[in-house]
């Protein structure tokens, strides 16, 4: 290798116990991990990760780790603070971890979209999926063009004829 303005070229190498030192101080924080059931990207040791397994190992914190502690904290305030009257009213704590669980906005928004114009989810199903309130007339279902009860066609038809000629002559 040349160098230019004489300068010298020195090879930066780490000593074999640095090196293990530091393998020992890596394997410790998975250790460490491991026992608490704690994905290592939460401490941020991003030697292994990607986007796509991260958001997996996210839920997946949630569900294992995550929800027998919520659930243990529900069963103990609803047992410590809630009287018999309270219980009684179907009163109860509970940790809401649809938000924790959703995954991404893009694909909750394409599997909205889908059951929306397939007809299984109405406005309002959506809305209380993402935890927002209820709108008027949005309990309606679609029905795709293309679908419907068979025989029933031209009855929907008329029905559709009359619908657009009132429409129509409301303006006269």
């Amino acid at each position: 290798m040349i160098l230019e303005g004489g300068g010298q070229f020195k090879e930066i190498t780490m000593k074999l116990t640095d090196a293990q030192f530091i393998e020992s101080k890596r394997f410790r924080i998975e250790d460490v991990c491991r026992i608490f059931r704690v994905p290592l990207h939460l401490v941020q040791d991003l030697t292994r990760a990607t986007n796509n397994n991260i958001e997996h190992q996210s839920l997946e914190f949630i569900m294992y780790t995550m929800l027998p502690w919520f659930k243990r904290w529900e069963e103990n305030l609803n047992l410590q603070l809630l009287s018999p009257e309270s219980k009684r009213k179907n009163r109860y704590f509970e940790f809401n971890i649809s938000g924790l669980l959703r995954g991404d906005i893009k694909s909750r928004y394409e599997a909205y979209a889908q059951g929306r114009q397939w007809g299984w989810l109405s406005v309002n199903d959506i809305r209380r999926l993402e935890n927002m309130n209820p709108i008027e007339n949005g309990d309606r279902y679609l029905e795709p063009l293309n679908m419907g009860e068979a025989g029933k066609q031209q009855e929907q038809l008329k029905a559709l004829r009359e619908e657009i000629f009132n429409i129509i002559n409301e303006g006269k």
